[in-house]
């Protein structure tokens, strides 16, 4: 076949790929694209997703996915259980998806939840060792992290001498793991 001049050749359109990704509870990777209403509020507790392979759109809710992925960002969110302030012992928390800033790898990892009441909206900020979610309270940031970073006495010291202050918890962190 050949084209002739002012004719183009036709070629078959698909769909866009997207590189979001969200990993399922089995542990897989699914790549499509996270849609719809990204404010804070939402994203902290369910996310749209259409996926490449399927093209159909579907809302997950905190662990019914392990984790969500925005293409070429630095973080990610994770499914975790938030254990409001006054919540008994033994009753659930509240499936959320908190913002990870830390890496993969590392003993200590670093999150940051943006949480609302009637009224307000908030970002809290926790960090989590062994499985343990702990809240930094940073009107206490320096002894409760000397206190947090108790077995690594040379951190612990650095903390309570001021050597690191309240926006260094990444750099805190860092070199505890």
């Amino acid at each position: 076949l050949q084209i002739g001049q002012g004719q183009e050749k036709k070629e078959k359109k698909t769909k866009k790929e997207f590189n979001d990704f969200i990993i399922n509870v089995s542990g897989d990777s699914i790549y499509g694209k996270i849609t719809g209403n990204l404010t804070p509020a939402i994203t902290s507790v369910q996310i749209s997703f259409i996926d490449n392979e399927t093209k159909t759109k579907r809302v997950y809710k905190a662990h019914q996915i392990k984790s969500w992925h925005p293409a070429g960002a630095d973080f990610y969110f994770e499914s975790k259980e938030y254990r409001p302030p006054g919540t008994a012992k033994g009753q659930p928390g509240l499936g959320v998806y908190m913002k990870r800033l830390t890496p993969y790898n590392g003993t200590v990892k670093m999150y940051e939840y943006y949480n609302t009441d009637e009224l307000n909206g908030y970002t809290q900020v926790f960090l989590e060792r062994r499985g343990k979610m702990t809240e930094v309270k940073y009107s206490k940031f320096r002894k409760q992290m000397a206190e947090y970073f108790k077995d690594y006495i040379d951190l612990s010291e650095k903390i309570k001498k001021k050597k690191y202050k309240k926006k260094d918890l990444k750099k805190i962190i860092d070199e505890y793991n």
